[in-house]
């Protein structure tokens, strides 16, 4: 249902009659109530519309597979909003924010190359997703943010909104032992760590608060929040992702 006044079967409301409006309307018993002539208004109907946007940036690339779950839950989107008659439109987020087709997503994939951070690429979407539509963003989330903002980004002119986190395995839940050398895939700064298991204990730690951070957020904009792990097969991902309620099977 839309916000607006349509020709659905839902009530919405009453106006006073004009000369020139359909009779049919006519809201008789409110005339036997008031005398005066009232039409029924009735709920707009609109064909919903779904915005997938996909990061790609170049973190989404650090690990094996993460890029293309990310291509491959934006596809299961598309289509499964197709099947049941939605609008759907993929998007690519890079330096230059652009809708793509989806055979064309899914034979080219994404080429995380993209430098620029991803809430000013947000900021330039915000004017170009359909007013009122359910607008999907799949990211790792591994850049600078502020969850709230993020998110109000999304909800401005949304009608709902959905967040899909995709990590790497080495992302979720690194090892345990060893010296590294972290490489900042957005920026290219570099950083030496042993990842002993106080190390590893801070890192699950700020990376459950930034997830808990977006879930909450997502939660108060009456949307959806999902963490997947670009590991396994993709049967896999979609069950888990039906366990935390984000997908539903139908």
């Amino acid at each position: 249902m839309g916000r607006g006044a349509g020709s659905s079967t839902e009530f919405q409301d009453h106006r006073n009659y004009t000369p020139g409006d359909d009779l049919r309307k006519l809201d008789w018993r409110a005339f036997a109530r008031t005398d005066q002539l009232m039409l029924k208004r009735y709920r707009e109907e609109v064909r919903p519309t779904v915005e997938i946007l996909v990061d790609a940036s170049r973190s989404m690339a650090s690990e094996p597979g993460k890029a293309q779950l990310a291509v491959d839950m934006a596809a299961l989107i598309t289509r499964s909003s197709l099947r049941v008659g939605w609008r759907a439109r993929p998007w690519i987020l890079d330096d230059t924010p652009r809708s793509v087709p989806l055979e064309a997503l899914l034979h080219e994939g994404v080429d995380c190359g993209s430098r620029r951070p991803l809430m000013d690429t947000l900021g330039a979407m915000s004017s170009r997703t359909s007013a009122g539509a359910m607008v999907v963003l799949i990211s790792d989330f591994l850049s600078p943010h502020e969850a709230e903002s993020l998110v109000g980004n999304l909800a401005r002119r949304a009608g709902a909104v959905g967040l899909l986190q995709v990590l790497g395995p080495w992302e979720a839940a690194p090892p345990v032992g060893g010296s590294f050398e972290l490489v900042d895939a957005e920026g290219g700064e570099r950083i030496q760590v042993n990842l002993d298991s106080d190390a590893v204990t801070q890192y699950s730690q700020r990376l459950g608060r930034l997830s808990d951070a977006l879930a909450e957020q997502t939660r108060r904009a009456g949307g959806s929040f999902g963490r997947v792990v670009a590991q396994g097969p993709l049967e896999g991902t979609c069950r888990s992702l039906g366990e935390q309620g984000w997908l539903l099977a139908g």
